[in-house]
């Protein structure tokens, strides 16, 4: 996959072109962002997802289409249902088969849908899948025949798998990623919310039908009203979702140079094998929805032949589990400022099994309906924690395929359970078990929902075990350039790190010397700094008089500085085989800003990531200095550097720096130096954890001590990368 930016030569005077294309940020209004300039008050997120046209759109589309997703399910289940005589097997038949129908797209063409959905336009296919869906219910309406039925649900599906992965996936371009948790919480609650909706307009078309009676048209079954109105829902949310700006991205434009269509089917497929968070929440989610299958397949025999209820209380329960449901996804924010997200979610995936287990032995129904309650709480709070977590998680160009793999598995699990869990109540029967001294008799819908909820439970907690493993392994594991390619070929990229006053200067002025004494082609760089663009960035970020700056602001800027950096130095260095030799990179903002700063380290190379576009070193210096010694060292070096001007300034001769002769201001002290002991404390310790986290490529060498001394120890620490020559390197092999 080529890049649409053209790189300028490392030295000299080539621009960069990166002309900004229509739609290639997220449309935000400018209404919020004027408040926030002009000092006012900081909207809800919701309140600021709602002032942002494009997710506007996107959320009417939404909650059209699924209020059509229910009117027709219940509408074309009373269809099917109409076509024989009520309890016959016949009826029974089609509506297994229209079961069916809905299960086979998931199982052949889930995975196929999310390649798509990341290899083409997104905002095409889902206007696409919105007016196919409209004419295919316009033929489901007025067709009788079982045959065309089950073949046009069936394509209906196919089309909403499409529909959903597109969708979903064009979320996070649409708005800013800290708003992505209550976005999901919305698309949530207007995907499950309009379930009781859509019933109520399926229902409401009998009104409709006996008023058009009275008009002279006489005969109109409202199950056939009610898919005519769910086809023209379709209609109204492909003309909002025509209006949506999506961002561009490169792999459209470069469709034909990307891996082909089964490569990146197993592009996806190993993505999420590969991330053990996904496919911990992946697979627990799959389990849970199976046994959520078997208590919804079962819930109307439930209520009616296990509690001695009419079949209409089963409506009731669904009330209370959907109140509950809500009641989860609005509680999703305050519970996840107790806990991360990685954590509460497979608890409450857990507990949701724990809870259906218990709701299926129960015989009050008031009990019951609050059990229920619970069951929905813990469901919505699961919901919107996977769904962000998958976003979170997820690159975009495999984002799609994700949420298809996600999509696929959940609709067989669900649809599965709904087949089998009736088959298996009706062979156990009525059995009697010996539990607590007594024997219980228990009807086979029972114990069918009691393992159904055991299901759920045991995913629930094999989804707790792996995701608190991948939390534990992500705390110890190694940065990681996720999907990133750097471009080099020959080239070494070396870093030196540390507080200040480590010495970092001299060390990178004793090693290039060292290499360039064993004939190696040297370049030698430093940050924030390098290219005129990056240069002048550093006068603003190190200025000594400046005024104080949002740690924000600094680290965009040093991110800033940065990508020029790479864009223009490092990586053309790289590409020709040269070894480039840096004074801080990266880490210094993880260090700095992530573990000093407070803002964290995950969101500082978060940032940082687009930035450095895939390149990392291959081996860091830490030049290890307790943080006091390092800021006497500063003090030191300002009043030597001062002693100096004032011998030159009385006619004499100042002593030799033995730095590079361009870094020389680096004598006075700038404002990162000025930021006081205890500041500087906590950039060692963040330089600690960086290093024990990343053996791989960190050399720690103790800067205490003799400048030769340490110049040496330096040199040995990298001949695993640049061995050394001669007998040097016999003796470091001996």
């Amino acid at each position: 996959m080529t890049s649409s930016r053209t790189r300028a030569p490392a030295h000299g005077g080539g621009t960069i072109s990166d002309p900004a294309s229509p739609g290639s940020v997220p449309d935000h209004d400018s209404d919020a962002t004027d408040q926030l300039v002009d000092g006012g008050a900081q909207p809800s997120a919701y309140r600021a997802l709602l002032q942002n046209r494009n997710y506007r759109l996107w959320f009417a589309a939404s909650f059209t289409s699924s209020l059509g997703d229910w009117m027709g399910f219940v509408a074309l289940q009373t269809l099917v249902a109409s076509l024989f005589a009520p309890g016959t097997r016949p009826a029974l038949f089609a509506l297994g088969g229209v079961m069916m129908a809905r299960l086979l797209p998931s199982v052949l063409m889930g995975p196929i849908a999310g390649v798509l959905a990341d290899r083409y336009d997104r905002k095409r296919l889902i206007v696409f899948t919105d007016v196919s869906r409209f004419g295919l219910f316009v033929a489901i309406a007025f067709s009788s025949d079982l045959t065309a039925l089950f073949a046009l649900t069936f394509v209906v599906e196919c089309l909403a798998l499409l529909f959903m992965s597109s969708k979903d996936a064009s979320l996070p371009g649409i708005i800013e990623k800290r708003h992505l948790t209550e976005a999901n919480q919305l698309n949530l609650l207007v995907t499950y919310g309009t379930l009781p909706l859509g019933a109520v307009f399926a229902a409401a078309m009998i009104g409709v039908a006996s008023l058009l009676g009275r008009v002279g048209l006489d005969g109109v079954e409202p199950a056939r009203l009610a898919l005519l109105a769910d086809a023209c829902t379709y209609l109204v949310s492909a003309l909002l979702m025509s209006q949506l700006a999506l961002p561009k991205t490169s792999r459209r434009t470069a469709r034909n140079e990307g891996p082909g269509f089964v490569a990146e089917l197993r592009e996806g497929i190993t993505f999420i094998r590969d991330l053990p968070l996904i496919r911990a929440l992946i697979t627990g989610v799959v389990g849970v929805f199976f046994g959520a299958g078997v208590v919804v397949g079962l819930g109307p025999v439930f209520v009616n032949s296990a509690l001695g209820r009419p079949a209409a209380d089963w409506s009731i329960l669904i009330t209370a589990v959907g109140a509950g449901l809500v009641a989860g996804i609005v509680a999703v924010q305050p519970m996840t400022r107790l806990l991360r997200k990685e954590l509460l979610f497979p608890v409450c995936l857990a507990a949701t099994g724990a809870i259906a287990t218990v709701l299926a032995v129960l015989s009050n129904f008031a009990v019951i309906l609050g059990v229920g309650v619970l069951l929905g709480v813990a469901a919505g709070l699961s919901f919107v924690q996977g769904y962000t977590l998958l976003h979170e998680n997820t690159r975009d160009e495999t984002r799609a395929r994700t949420f298809a793999a996600f999509y696929t598995g959940t609709r067989v699990s669900l649809f599965a359970a709904l087949g089998i869990a009736p088959f298996v109540a009706g062979t156990i029967g009525t059995a009697s078990l010996f539990a607590a001294g007594r024997i219980v008799r228990m009807s086979g819908v029972r114990i069918t929902m009691v393992l159904g909820g055991l299901v759920a439970l045991f995913f629930g907690l094999l989804a707790t075990r792996g995701m608190r493993r991948a939390v534990r392994d992500e705390t110890e594991r190694p940065l990681r350039m996720q999907g990133a390619h750097p471009a080099r070929n020959r080239g070494l990229f070396i870093v030196f790190e540390g507080v200040e006053g480590a010495g970092k200067s001299t060390q990178v002025s004793a090693l290039v010397a060292t290499l360039r004494s064993e004939g190696r082609d040297v370049l030698v760089t430093r940050e924030p700094g390098g290219p005129p663009v990056a240069e002048r960035i550093r006068s603003i970020l190190l200025d000594p008089d400046g005024d104080d700056m949002d740690d924000r602001t600094e680290t965009l800027l040093y991110a800033a500085a940065r990508a020029e950096h790479v864009d223009r130095v490092i990586r053309p260095a790289l590409e020709q085989g040269q070894v480039v030799v840096c004074d801080r990179f990266v880490d210094s903002s993880l260090a700095y800003q992530g573990f000093a700063r407070g803002l964290g380290e995950e969101d500082v190379f978060e940032i940082n990531r687009w930035a450095v576009d895939g390149v990392l070193p291959d081996v860091v210096i830490l030049l290890r200095l307790d943080a006091e010694e390092g800021m006497r060292r500063v003090t030191e070096r300002a009043r030597r550097k001062a002693h100096a001007e004032e011998t030159k300034r009385a006619g004499g001769e100042p002593g030799a720096v033995s730095v590079l002769p361009q870094w020389a201001e680096q004598l006075t002290a700038d404002r990162m130096e000025r930021q006081g002991t205890a500041f500087h404390r906590k950039v060692a310790e963040g330089y600690l954890q960086l290093a024990r986290r990343n053996k791989a490529r960190f050399v720690v060498v103790e800067a205490d001590g003799d400048a030769v001394a340490i110049a040496h120890r330096v040199r040995a620490g990298l001949h695993p990368w640049l061995p050394l020559p001669g007998a040097a390197s016999e003796a470091v092999a001996g």
